[in-house]
């Protein structure tokens, strides 16, 4: 089987890439090599050595950002997923995977699974709920088997590239201000899920006998962590800092259930959030003390 990955430099790619790799010949393209953005380079790209599955990683991250840029965001991540698929269509590949978020949710302090409404609250989410709906409809029209994953927040080796982490970015403000500013009064919600998780439920997903198009919510219940928590356990690796609430800036919880892909996939997560934060932090030193 062949595999490519768009999307190669990214956190998630090298992951996946090594967790693809039983299947056999796995080829990956980034903005340099392939713009998802021009169909005529993708059709191209993809036809001279046809892979039987594509895993759709690239894509724009960040709700600042999409805010800034919202019609580049919808571009590259709407645009950019419907070339593919119609590349797909044309070439006769039969197996896509798209990585979308759970941002498509919005905000939710109960835990949204598959079938909640689809509500995002910037671009980006926007952006990927659309590429969704490209996908789902590919998928129905033309018999391509789709594989629609929706991971909360995604954690793995960070380096400076990667300025939408919220952990990097609570362990920059520390090494760097000594301060970490929270929204509200800090106790809002998010879960984290470790990159190395998300490429092994893409590899289940490829393994299992799924027809037609079927969504996953990625995240890990265990995972679950108040901003204030998160900070403070940043502040116990650093051995420094402070934190500082703004009541006058909403937070909101996003939280959700994870059960459909392990009943389904039999998908089991094993990096847990104190692993996940101190990779992180120990990322940032090291990459600091160069």
């Amino acid at each position: 089987m062949k595999i490519h990955v768009t999307g190669a430099n990214g956190l998630l790619a090298k992951y996946v890439i090594d967790a693809c790799k039983i299947f056999g010949t796995v080829d990956g393209t980034d903005v340099d090599t392939m713009d998802i953005t021009n169909f005529e380079n993708v059709l191209s790209h993809l036809k001279n050595n046809t892979p039987d599955v594509i895993v759709h990683l690239a894509a724009l991250q960040g709700r600042t950002a999409s805010r800034e840029n919202p019609s580049k965001f919808f571009t590259v991540n709407v645009s950019g997923t419907l070339n593919l698929m119609e590349a797909c269509r044309q070439l006769g590949i039969k197996k896509f995977v798209l990585m979308s978020s759970l941002t498509v949710h919005g905000k939710s302090e109960i835990p949204v699974d598959e079938n909640s409404p689809i509500l995002p609250l910037h671009p980006y989410g926007a952006s990927k709920a659309a590429a969704e709906l490209v996908v789902r409809s590919y998928s129905k029209s033309f018999g391509i088997h789709a594989f629609i994953m929706r991971p909360n927040y995604i954690s793995g080796k960070i380096y400076d590239s990667y300025k939408e982490n919220i952990i990097y970015n609570f362990v920059d403000n520390i090494e760097t201000n000594g301060l970490v500013e929270l929204a509200g009064d800090g106790r809002f919600q998010r879960e984290w899920v470790h990159a190395s998780d998300i490429a092994e439920a893409i590899k289940l997903a490829l393994l299992s006998e799924i027809d037609g198009c079927e969504t996953f919510i990625l995240s890990e219940t265990e995972n679950r962590i108040s901003m204030m928590e998160l900070t403070n356990k940043i502040i116990k690796l650093a051995g420094k800092g402070r934190i500082a609430t703004k009541p006058e800036i909403e937070g909101f919880s996003l939280i959700s259930s994870n059960k459909k892909a392990k009943e389904m996939l039999n998908w089991k997560p094993k990096v847990g959030i104190d692993e996940i934060i101190e990779e992180v932090f120990n990322g940032y030193r090291e990459n600091h003390q160069r």
